[in-house]
Formats: structure tokens, sequence, C-alpha cells
């Protein structure tokens, strides 16, 4: 019989009283004395956030109690081991309007919860409990019981091996098994639906870096059962879409590839009243074709014009006249001798716009490229699966029978030859990527988008991106919500641009949820986003989140720079210099100067000099220093934080401003 710890000499009846002694849901106490096999560490306590919300012990759930009960241990939950300050609780709970002695009734529920846990986790020997800290409470377990991180252990492993590891393979898909159904379900609220958005991104992007890859390989039929699974879920999901309809191409199931079309079209024009994007049309015209279009024709036969494939251009585009002029100056005026224009490379960090500007430039760049304009990039992707969709942007039938890099690179060589067309490439991983999509001879010409600056690719001309400056995110911001509001609350809109710090996505994000709430003034979102803990909970909205876009950079990390990038964000100070990196490490200082460059690469620092300090210093931005300290707080553990790491001793030039979360 499976018993509680400390209480072996109880008779079995005991243990179930004990659970009603202490005001325990009935069958709480019944896991400790059904007889069953309640298998000691295994699986047997389970915190479920990738499904609904629930507590497994011994493979059941238990009775969480009353609904606001439920929802302080799920405002608990979804920031496992981190402290949740009470006000954050108190809002998580009651949203707008709390009780009078909110913080009284938020203790009882604590309290309650606090016996139940403690025999639940007693039942199994698996310690779990509400602990006490300064301003705030945390749920503490291991890490390994809760489904989310198990998810994030195994996307990392994953990421870790070579993209053609049948291992990577089994991960991912490990991963992904983990989605049993909506995340955070039945729980209400603006705060879960958030956390449930956030969520479906990153849950759909990893199951599409999973398919992506059985498909290169060539492997269809687990894509197809998979994805099928989620499009249940997920029924609008155009990417899933696209995905499965390239597995059912791949797997010589034609027929049911156009099928699914025609269903996804319907529930499309059904329930948004809008048309499949591009890339389904695309691939939709290529299933029709497949027998009847063997080829590309030339331009002389009559080629088949990709047309205008750009997303739209943002009318509310803000800054970057410099860099626009320079840009349409390179690709609209007399060319270079051999006749080709330069690639065009914009780098810069995360959200800072490349996209938008990229997009920007096709559209004011279009007189000059009247062949077409065509739009490529899947992050993440390698070469092969980049090539494949400029391939069918450029109307190339059958891609998918191309069995080389090779035979593909020359067939988009083949198709831009002689032609006028501007192919604008996002998110470009590498320099390999860019180079081998330079246009080979006169006419066309290439914009790429990317974190990193690229500096191999000859003869391109480079535009790098920085943060907005305050008076230009006041026009943004000016622009998104309306001069109107602004001018009624500039106190309130310097406080939004400055926890914005420079950056246009997290400006886009705050002018896009107070459009929603007209009825709102501004300075109630710059209190939202006054509390640290929270800002990036709350700086997330339809498919944008600055959480997201940050752990792009991260993700992309060794584990060294990985951890470098936590202690960062433990240590408290926008800027360090080698040393003191060298001393969080307790590693040589070269050593730690590489890992400090490999963070600048990946735009999660900023290299920049100061006066009166030898060398260099790096800078990281506020909105990614939140997110640091967040990682550090899951990853190093609670006993790394900042109240027990020695403080370091960082030069007064470029030690102002240091600070923690609150």
């Amino acid at each position: 019989m499976c018993t509680p710890p400390h209480l072996d000499d109880l008779p079995p009846l005991w243990s179930s009283l004990l659970g009603r002694i202490l005001g325990l849901p009935y069958h709480v106490g019944r896991v400790l004395d059904t007889g069953e096999d309640c298998g000691r560490g295994g699986d047997a306590v389970e915190l479920r956030l990738l499904d609904d919300f629930q507590i497994r012990v011994a493979g059941r759930p238990i009775d969480l109690g009353p609904p606001k009960q439920r929802r302080v241990l799920a405002a608990l939950a979804v920031n496992a081991n981190r402290c949740v300050p009470v006000e954050m609780l108190v809002e998580r709970v009651w949203e707008d309007i709390p009780p009078a002695d909110a913080r009284g009734v938020l203790y009882t529920y604590l309290t309650r919860l606090r016996r139940l846990l403690a025999v639940a986790g007693a039942a199994v020997d698996v310690p779990i409990t509400v602990g006490r800290r300064s301003g705030g409470y945390l749920l503490e377990l291991p890490a390994q019981r809760v489904d989310f991180y198990q998810f994030l252990e195994q996307v990392k492993r994953a990421r870790a091996m070579e993209s053609a590891d049948p291992e990577r393979a089994r991960l991912l898909g490990t991963a992904i098994d983990l989605w049993r159904g909506e995340p955070l379900g039945g729980m209400s609220g603006d705060w879960a639906a958030r956390f449930r958005q956030g969520l479906h991104r990153q849950l759909v992007s990893i199951l599409l870096e999973w398919a992506g890859g059985e498909l290169r390989q060539g492997r269809s039929s687990q894509v197809v059962d998979r994805l099928s699974r989620a499009l249940e879920r997920e029924p609008l999901s155009e990417p899933i879409v696209l995905h499965l309809m390239r597995a059912l191409r791949l797997a010589g199931r034609r027929a049911e590839a156009l099928d699914q079309y025609a269903r996804t079209r319907a529930l499309l024009t059904e329930e948004l009243g809008v048309e499949p994007g591009p890339e389904l049309r695309d691939l939709h015209r290529e299933l029709l074709h497949d027998e009847e279009q063997p080829a590309v024709r030339s331009r002389g036969s009559g080629a088949i014009h990709p047309g205008c494939q750009l997303p739209a251009d943002l009318p509310d585009h803000t800054g970057r006249d410099a860099e626009t002029a320079a840009a349409t100056a390179a690709l609209s005026g007399p060319p270079r001798p051999d006749g080709c224009r330069p690639p065009l490379v914009i780098s810069g960090p995360g959200g800072v716009g490349k996209t938008v500007l990229a997009i920007r430039l096709g559209h004011l760049l279009a007189d000059s490229y009247p062949d077409g304009q065509i739009f490529v990039g899947i992050p993440g992707a390698g070469l092969d699966e980049v090539l494949n969709q400029a391939l069918r942007a450029l109307r190339v039938a059958d891609v998918e029978r191309l069995p080389t890099t090779a035979e593909k690179l020359g067939q988009y060589r083949a198709a831009l030859s002689g032609r006028r067309v501007l192919v604008v490439l996002d998110s470009a991983i590498g320099a390999e990527e860019v180079r081998s999509l330079v246009p080979g001879s006169p006419g066309s010409a290439l914009i790429a988008s990317s974190r990193a600056r690229l500096t191999t690719i000859p003869g391109a001309v480079h535009l790098e991106l920085g943060m907005l400056s305050p008076d230009q995110s006041i026009n943004l911001l000016r622009r998104l919500v309306g001069a109107d509001r602004l001018a009624a609350e500039p106190t309130a809109a310097a406080d939004l641009v400055r926890v914005c710090a420079g950056l246009p996505l997290a400006l886009r994000i705050v002018g896009a949820r107070l459009t929603a709430r007209p009825h709102r003034p501004l300075a109630w979102f710059a209190e939202r986003l006054r509390n640290e803990h929270g800002r990036l909970d709350e700086l997330a909205v339809g498919g944008l989140a600055v959480r997201l876009n940050v752990e792009t950079g991260y993700r992309a990390l060794g584990p060294a720079a990985q951890r470098l990038f936590r202690l960062l964000g433990l240590q408290g100070s926008p800027r360090i210099g080698c040393r003191p990196a060298a001393a969080l490490l307790r590693r040589p200082l070269d050593e730690a100067e590489e890992l400090l460059e490999q963070l600048a690469d990946a735009r999660l620092v900023e290299a920049v000099t100061g006066p009166g300090y030898q060398g260099v210093f790096y800078r990281m931005n506020d909105l990614v220093r939140l997110y640091a300290y967040e990682r550090a707080a899951q990853e190093e553990g609670v006993g790394a934080l900042p109240r027990t790491l020695p403080r370091m001793v960082i030069p007064d030039q470029f030690a102002g401003g240091a600070r923690q979360p609150a």
C-alpha cells in the first residue's frame, strides 16, 4: 500500500480520514488508501498546463476546490517555482473588481491549497507546496512534474542536435504529444487568455518545426496523422493546413490535399470572411497543375509572372526615413558595372521592425521590378525549404521532385533569368542562405532581413536598425492610438514609451491593447506595466509577444552562452564588462568575452564603448533583461536569485541604473 511519509503506523482508513479532517476533497484522501501502486517518483504527481488545468496524483485528477480557489492555484501554476506578487494574484483571480478584503480571501484560499497539496504530495512522496516569499507566493514542485516544462526540456534537447538526427525528431514528437488539449482549459479571464495564446503560438511553432524536418527527410505518414489531430484543435490555422497539404502531396494523396484546401477555404470564408493566404493558394494551384505544368516557362515563351506576393504595407509606419532613402537609392538607381543590383541586408534585434521595413521597401520599389515581388521566409527553416518556397512563388512546378539543393538553385536562377523580380527574404538564418538567393543575372534584386549582421555577403548594402528614439516612439504611439488620447495624458504616454524601451514591437502591442479598450485611460495600462514581474505577460496580443521574440534569440544560443544570459538577468545591472562576466561565470576572461560576443551576435546585448573605460562593455535592453531574469528563475533555481547572489563590482561609468525586478 502507498502510504504517506511519517504515517506508516496508521491504519489504512486514517489516511483517508486525514484528508477529510484537513478539509480536503474526498478523493484526495482516497488516493492514500486505494492499495494501488502510486509509483513514487515516476508520474505520481503531474501538473498539467497543456490541457484542462489539473493536478493528477497517481494518474487521477484531484478536486482543487471551488472556481476561485482553482484560479488562485492556476495563477501560481503558470509561474511555477517563481514568486508571484500578491497584487498580481489578486488581479489574476478577480481581474478588475476584487472584493474589499481581497488579501484576506486570498490568504484563505492559499491556506486551503497548502493543506490540500501537502496531503497529495505526501501520498506519493513528491514535495509540492505553496511557499511564502517577500511580497508574494510561489508554487513549489519539481519542474519535471509540470508538462509545460517537460515540453520545453524536450525541445531544448532536440534543438541541440543536428537536423537530420532521428533522435531530434523523436524528442520533438515527444514534446508535441504533451499537447493534449486546450492549454489552461477551464480557466477564464484576460491573463489566462494571454497565457493560452502564447502557448498556442509556441506549440504550433514546434509542431511545424517537427513537420518541416520530417517532410525534408521524405517522411509523411506521421506528419499527416499529427497535423490532422492538431487541425481538429486549430481548424483555422493556415500554417498547419499548408504543412498537412504538403504531407498529403508527398504521400501521393493529391485528391485529399485538394479536398483539405476546399474545406479550409470554406471555413475561412464562413468564419472570418477571408480567402486563404498566398502560400495556400499557390500550393492549391500547383496541385491543380501537377500533371499539366512540368516546368516554369521562360520569359520568351510567356512566363508566368508571380505578381506582387508581399504582405500589406503598414499605414502607420513611422521613422526609418534615412534607411529607406539609402535602400531605394541602392535598388532603383544606376546598377553596378556588371548590370546587377547589390543585395540589401537589413539587420537588427528582434522586434525592431526589419520585416516591416523590408515589406515597405518592396512596395516602394514595385515599379522598378515589374515582373513581380515575392516574399520568402520560414523562421528556422533551412536552405532547402527556403528554396522550395521561392520556387513555388516563382511558379516552378514539381518542386518536391527536384532531389538536390544544386538542382533547386539552378531552377531558381533560371526562373529569374531575363526578368526583373524583387525577392524579399525574411528572417534569414545565415549568410549561406542569403548568398544562395542573390540573383545570378542582371535585372532582379534581393532584400534580406536577419538578426545576424551577415557581413560575408559580397557587395551587399547593409542597413542596421536600432531602437526608436523617444520622439519616434511617441510618434508611433500617436499613430496607433490617436493624437487626442496622447495629448490628454502626456505623462502616461511618456511612461508607456519608457517601458517599451524603444522597441517597435512593444509599442505596437501597447497600441493594439489600448485600441481594444477605448474606454480605458493610458494611465491604466501604464500602471499595469509598472510591475516588472508581469510586464512581459502584458506585452502580448494577437500573434505578437515580446517574450517569444526574445526567446527566439535565446534558444539559438549554446548552453554556456545561455547560462551567461541568465546570470546577467540575475545580476540586475543593464550593463556589464568582461571581467564581471568572467566572475559571474567563474571562467577565464577570454572565454567570458567570447560568450558576451555570442550574446551580441544573437542581439540579446549591445556592445558599446563608454567614456574612460578601456575596451567595450555590453548593454541589455530592459525587456530582454526581464526575460533573462525569468529564465534564470526557472533554470538556475531559487537559490540563485538576487537575494543570495553576491553583487558584482561594476565600474562606475557604466553601472548606472542597476536594479532587479521588484
